[in-house]
């Protein structure tokens, strides 16, 4: 058995349980500290050994599960309603994202979308937009034959046309903590205009990469705000509630999870794991991904 497939498979296993256990000590009781969860997505495909990938069937029955779970899927102008001028949302609220900017996402993602009628934003990296370099993360895969395009212009506004809205993730695909200031506010800035240039609206999120606390720090929330920004979404795993600072943003990196694992991660038992988006836990990781082979840039 191959190494990311070992280390999905102890994932998974490893969710189950704190789900379990979480539900079964201390129930999930929705209360109105949780009224926006955020999943986090990046390839929909189902080529085998590509990290960070959720099968395109297994896709399609998270967004059905959504449904009958009783979540509502609401669009990016809600959520920015939700916490620019206080409206509410609807109970068990939901936003879908996507990083990174896949081909797949249209191909694959678009679908199943369409078919509950859900609205979702995509965060685009805008130097791999119609670009065929692979991205920072991808580049071992190409030598093992595992293509991931990313969409260009056109199919960004392909998607935005229907329902996915356009997002900023910066330039490079660097994490911010890795830039200096000045070349972290080009990328929060610069990114900004020329998607608006190219969609002819506003931008108002900014999703940062790779996201744990490890890989933004507070001065670059002052500067989206400077910029312009209205939202910033993180990758640390958890839901939001009016209080929370609508430049840190929670999101559940959804994985290829089993329904009950998916609804245990939604229902917020799995919440513990957020540890691992910590700086130590993000060291943590990248020493277990290592120890696994499964390191990447």
């Amino acid at each position: 058995m191959r190494a990311e497939r070992a280390k999905q498979l102890l994932k998974n296993a490893v969710y189950r349980t704190i789900g379990e256990t979480t539900t079964t000590l201390a129930p999930a009781n929705g209360n109105a500290d949780r009224t926006l969860r955020v999943l986090m997505y990046h390839k929909i495909n189902d080529q085998l050994e590509n990290p960070v990938t959720v099968p395109t069937g297994r896709f399609a029955e998270q967004m059905a599960l959504l449904a009958e779970l009783g979540y509502t899927v609401v669009g990016l102008e809600a959520v920015l309603a939700h916490y620019v001028v206080g409206a509410p949302l609807p109970p068990k609220a939901v936003l879908i994202t996507f990083d990174d900017g896949y081909r797949d996402n249209l191909e694959n993602a678009l679908p199943a979308l369409q078919k509950h009628g859900y609205p979702a934003v995509l965060f685009a990296p805008l130097g791999y937009v119609g670009d065929r370099r692979p991205l920072p993360h991808d580049e071992h895969l190409v030598q093992r034959g595992i293509l991931n395009r990313t969409l260009d212009w056109g199919e960004l506004r392909e998607l935005e046309q229907a329902g996915v809205r356009i997002e900023s993730h910066g330039i490079s695909h660097r994490p911010l903590a890795e830039l200096e200031i000045d070349e972290s506010a080009r990328e929060i800035a610069i990114s900004k205009l020329r998607l608006e240039e190219a969609l002819g609206r506003p931008v108002r999120a900014f999703a940062y990469v790779k996201g744990s606390e490890a890989h933004y720090r507070p001065v670059h929330l002052s500067l989206l705000r400077q910029a312009g920004y209205d939202l910033g979404f993180t990758s640390v795993s958890g839901a939001n509630g009016p209080a929370s600072d609508r430049f840190r943003l929670r999101r559940y990196n959804v994985e290829p999870y089993p329904p009950r694992t998916f609804e245990l991660v939604l229902a917020g038992a799995c919440d513990l794991i957020s540890l691992k988006d910590t700086v130590a836990g993000t060291h943590a990781r990248r020493a277990l991904n290592a120890a696994l082979g499964t390191s990447s840039k």
